[in-house]
């Protein structure tokens, strides 16, 4: 289940693609915006960077009237939100 722009949307994905320690690579196979997505891990200083990104088909059909760039910048904005909550979660887990 994944949430966009407020809506729940249940997905499931394939994993497409993995490069040990590098990146994986996922599709929205039984979803109802297509999607592939990547999530790329590169070591920097003492820590991990974390690069995300996915390409979706059109999202109108599912929001109704709401065009795609809102969708996609509210996602987007969702997406962030997630990914900066589990940095501090991760980086907590670091100091104990």
């Amino acid at each position: 289940m994944v949430k966009v722009a407020g809506r729940r949307l249940e997905v499931t994905e394939e994993l497409t693609g993995v490069e040990q320690g590098k990146c994986l690579r996922r599709r929205g196979t039984d979803s109802p915006i297509p999607y592939e997505n990547e999530t790329r891990f590169a070591p920097v200083g003492g820590g991990t960077r974390v690069t995300w990104h996915q390409e979706s088909g059109s999202l109108g059909g599912v929001f109704g009237s709401l065009a795609d760039t809102v969708v996609a910048k509210l996602y987007a904005r969702d997406v962030r939100s997630n990914l900066e909550h589990a940095k501090a979660l991760l980086e907590a887990e670091e100091t104990r």
